[in-house]
């Protein structure tokens, strides 16, 4: 979540003050905004099969034994709805 606030911080809203947040957005949470506010709502999660490897990733030590064996990494596709929140409706297009 830090890294997602900090770029849509550093390259949407370019220093400006407004909340990022990773709320999901119900009918209660948006009677409740009241200062400006960018969501970020992670909907879906998939792995990525494209990119996925088989075996094991053997570890080695400095002699070039094998030392572990390990599964390798899995890679996932992330989805968010991002939507902007303010109490008036044309604020949200700034």
């Amino acid at each position: 979540d830090d890294v997602l606030r900090a770029m849509i911080r550093a390259e949407v809203l370019e220093g400006r003050q407004i909340a990022v947040v990773f709320d999901a957005p119900t009918r209660e949470w948006a009677a409740k905004v009241n200062a400006p506010m960018v969501n970020l709502y992670l909907y879906d999660i998939r792995e990525d099969m494209r990119r996925r490897e088989r075996g094991l990733h053997n570890e080695y030590d400095e002699r070039g034994a094998i030392v572990a064996r390990r599964r390798p990494p899995r890679f996932f596709k992330l989805s968010y709805l991002i939507t902007a929140w303010t109490k008036r409706p044309e604020d949200e297009h700034r």
